[in-house]
């Protein structure tokens, strides 16, 4: 039996790469959540999001705020020589400093963890060793770009479960095959995080069901890539970073301030993310529902923020 497990296909193998303004561009999907919003309350500072992918990126715009990278993946060294770990890395973490992207928590820190090698598959044993390196090495915040249809063996399950009753905030994206939800974002554990379209409709590449917990921008998603260039991808895989950093201000948030309401584990995050939602915004399709989740979340809707 074949144990590899691929990362989450994007729509668009191919990327588009765009030639960077001169300025610091603001991805749709920031707008869309109301994210510069949050800004003047969180940027993520104090927060490491552990990114199980296809690497440790090299980025003008990532490296101030990369940890070392880990490699559990059996390469020869924790680089990511695939891009989409740059991608990912970069929805999350890119820092506001003038030019390129910003990412949606451009103060929280990465730690990279490579599960997957150069052609973007993984043994199920590699992500299970790199969740226990993310426990060690302190992360707050998983991220997982990746996933399997298959049912994977228990041992997966168990070290999510460790990570969970730890209080780690652990993210993944659906799937990009139109069809029910991959593992590991299908065990109630994990935040499972499924694609939105610009007009705000579910994707239709996106996964869903109902174990979605929330829907994200995943389409012409603008973020860093190889070789110091930025480039437009559509997937969860797009989907699931833009969520992580969400949560990255929400928790740094919570722990920094006095009376804020406290997020010590998934469901107590799951209710702030639900909190965020626009009552009136929330996406919704005749004959499906249950396969959105909350929605978008918008920092705009969130009461306590207006009050401080």
């Amino acid at each position: 039996m074949n144990d590899k497990i691929p990362f989450l296909p994007i729509e668009e193998m191919t990327p588009t790469f765009v030639i960077s303004a001169l300025s610091e561009t603001q991805d749709w999907g920031l707008l869309a959540s109301g994210i510069p919003e949050a800004w003047g309350r969180s940027k993520g500072a104090g927060i490491t999001v552990a990114v199980l992918d296809t690497g440790a990126p090299n980025h003008i715009d990532l490296n101030d705020n990369l940890l070392p990278g880990l490699n559990c993946a059996g390469t020869q060294d924790e680089v990511d020589r695939q891009g989409h770990a740059f991608h990912v890395s970069g929805i999350i973490a890119a820092r506001q400093n003038g030019f390129g992207v910003i990412g949606v928590a451009p103060e929280c820190k990465i730690l990279p963890i490579k599960v997957l090698d150069n052609s973007g598959r993984s043994s199920f044993q590699s992500v299970i060793d790199g969740v226990r390196l993310a426990i060690e090495h302190g992360a707050d915040i998983i991220n997982m770009s990746l996933g399997s249809p298959t049912e994977p063996p228990h041992e997966l399950h168990q070290i999510i479960k460790e990570a969970h009753n730890r209080g780690i905030i652990i993210v993944a994206a659906a799937g990009n095959d139109g069809g029910s939800v991959n593992y590991p974002a299908r065990y109630d554990e994990v935040i499972a995080v499924a694609a939105l379209s610009k007009d705000g409709s579910m994707a239709r590449f996106s996964s869903h069901g109902p174990q979605i917990d929330a829907v994200a921008p995943g389409v012409d998603i603008y973020s860093t890539y190889l070789n110091n260039q930025y480039a437009l991808l559509n997937g969860t895989s797009q989907a699931a970073p833009f969520i992580a950093g969400i949560c990255a201000l929400l928790l740094s948030w919570s722990r920094n301030n006095a009376g804020a309401p406290p997020i010590k584990n998934t469901q107590e995050m799951l209710q702030r993310l639900d909190d965020l939602c626009d009552s009136k915004g929330r996406v919704n399709s005749p004959g499906r529902d249950g396969d959105w989740g909350f929605g978008i979340p918008s920092f705009a809707n969130y009461m306590p923020w207006r009050s401080q």
